[in-house]
C-alpha cells in the first residue's frame, strides 16, 4: 500500500481507517524509512488479519511500537520479517501480551534490529505452532541474553537456520538446552558469527 514511500512521515489520516475485514497487511509500510510515528494505528481492529509479513520491514526510523500493544493477532499465521531492518527499534515491551498461538512463521521477524537488546517481553509467547524461525534474530548485534526464550515450545519447528546468526554479543546459549527439537530440523548457520562465545 505504501511500499517504498521513503519520505512518508505523517500517517495520521489512517487513524479512522476501517480495517476490520482486512486479512493481508503484508508489505504495507515496507521501506518507509522516514516513518517514526505510528500512533494512528493504535485502535486498528486487525483481529481478522492473518498475514503481517514485512509490514514494517525497512522502517529504519521506527522506535516506538507501543501503539501496537493492544492489537489482536489471535488469527495471525505469518509474522515473517515484520520488523526486519527496523534498526532503531530497541523497545518491544508492548508485544508482551500478543496472542500468537496460531502463528506458524516467525522467520526474520526481528532480523537486522541492530538496536534490540532486551527480548524479555517474548518470554510468554505461545510459539508452539511455529515451523519456521529462520533469521528471526539475524544480526541483532547487541543482543546478549536469550534466557526469555528458554521455555518456548519449538517442538514443531523444522527450520532454525540463521536464527541467531550475527548476534555478536551473545555469549551464553545454555538456555536453549531446554528446547525439544526434531533431529530432522535445519540448524544451518544458526549460531554462526557469535564472537562472544
Amino acid at each position: 500500500m505504501f511500499y517504498k514511500c521513503e519520505s512518508l512521515i505523517d500517517i495520521h489520516g489512517l487513524k479512522n481507517l476501517d480495517v476490520t475485514y482486512v486479512k493481508d497487511f503484508s508489505h504495507m509500510f515496507q521501506s518507509c524509512s522516514s516513518l517514526s510515528d505510528i500512533k494512528s494505528l493504535e485502535n486498528w481492529n486487525v483481529s481478522n488479519g492473518t498475514n503481517f509479513k514485512s509490514m514494517f520491514c525497512g522502517c529504519s526510523s521506527l522506535k516506538d511500537i507501543k501503539p501496537l500493544q493492544k492489537w489482536d493477532l489471535s488469527n495471525c499465521i505469518n509474522l515473517s520479517y515484520m520488523f526486519d531492518g527496523c534498526s532503531s527499534l530497541s523497545d518491544i515491551k508492548s508485544l508482551y501480551d500478543w496472542d500468537l498461538s496460531k502463528c506458524n512463521n516467525f522467520s526474520g521477524m526481528f532480523s537486522g534490529c541492530s538496536s534490540l537488546s532486551d527480548i524479555n517481553s517474548l518470554q510468554n509467547w505461545n510459539v508452539s505452532n511455529s515451523i519456521n524461525f529462520e533469521f528471526m534474530f539475524y544480526k541483532c548485534s547487541i543482543l546478549k541474553n536469550i534466557k526469555p526464550l528458554r521455555n518456548w515450545d519449538v517442538s514443531k519447528c523444522k527450520n532454525f537456520s540463521y536464527m541467531f546468526n550475527g548476534c555478536e554479543l551473545l555469549s551464553n546459549i545454555q538456555d536453549l538446552q531446554n528446547w525439544t527439537v526434531s533431529k530432522y530440523s535445519n540448524f544451518s548457520y544458526m549460531l554462526w558469527m557469535l564472537y562472544a562465545i
